[in-house]
């Protein structure tokens, strides 16, 4: 009796970070940020925060809500770098949020502060396609938005560093998902006759593994967008990437 009493005992004293794992790979966010913040481990504090900008970058259609979500997943980060400052996943994600406050507020001074984040990461280490795909992402995504010309004088971005940045984030982890579906998005947003290598990057993606919750999500949209794309409609299919980027909801 004392056994099972004892096990009983530990098996409710199990951290909540086991649940929060299993919430963020089904992409149950709201859980996930739920049991994340219950844990209050350095891991699951960044699984809270990536929930949260999961929620706010693709389930939401109010700015305000949207900018909320946000700050509170810096919080998140921020409280697992006060933990572990050398985390580089509370670094890339602090990053990112940054980075999605930018997009929201058009805010320069936040969009410069985001590419020396990234790049100091990338400096720290070079070997994480996750940073080099961000870096990517960040470039592209400035001269889709203003264009080459005021990208390029107001930030820096250019399209050659998307190419290279994406080109050596696929090279470090060719069977990720999200960083093909995220070059193809970009690609297409930046010009429609680009639909060729969108459709490229995103062929054979089916049978590509999706370790969680966020990298399933990116493969549905990208089988969305490949099966616009296999209609030959160019304008069509960067319409529905535009669509599938990260606050396209917000009006």
């Amino acid at each position: 009796m004392t056994k099972i009493r004892t096990a009983l005992m530990l098996l409710l004293a199990s951290p909540a970070s086991a649940a929060a794992i299993d919430e963020f790979r089904a992409g149950n966010w709201a859980a996930a940020v739920r049991d994340g913040r219950a844990e209050n481990s350095v891991e699951s504090l960044v699984l809270a925060g990536r929930a949260q900008l999961s929620i706010a970058g693709y389930q939401t259609t109010d700015k305000d809500r949207a900018l909320a979500l946000v700050a509170a997943a810096e919080k998140d980060f921020d409280n697992a770098l006060a933990r572990a400052p050398g985390s580089v996943d509370a670094q890339l994600q602090k990053a990112i949020a940054i980075a999605y406050r930018a997009q929201l507020t058009r805010g320069i001074a936040l969009a410069k502060d985001t590419r020396r984040r990234f790049e100091a990461i990338r400096t720290a280490h070079p070997s994480n396609s996750l940073v080099w795909g961000a870096l990517g992402g960040w470039h592209g995504g400035a001269v889709a938005t203003v264009g080459s010309f005021l990208a390029g004088t107001a930030l820096g971005a250019k399209k050659s560093e998307m190419e290279r940045c994406y080109a050596q984030a696929l090279k470090l982890a060719p069977g990720l998902p999200s960083t093909r579906v995220f070059f193809a998005i970009t690609l297409l947003d930046l010009d429609a006759s680009n639909a060729v290598r969108a459709a490229g990057l995103l062929k054979g993606l089916e049978t590509l593994p999706a370790t969680d919750g966020f990298e399933a999500m990116l493969k549905r949209q990208g089988l969305e967008l490949a099966a616009v794309l296999a209609k030959g409609d160019k304008a069509a299919a960067q319409a529905t990437a535009r669509k599938l980027k990260a606050f396209s909801r917000i009006v």
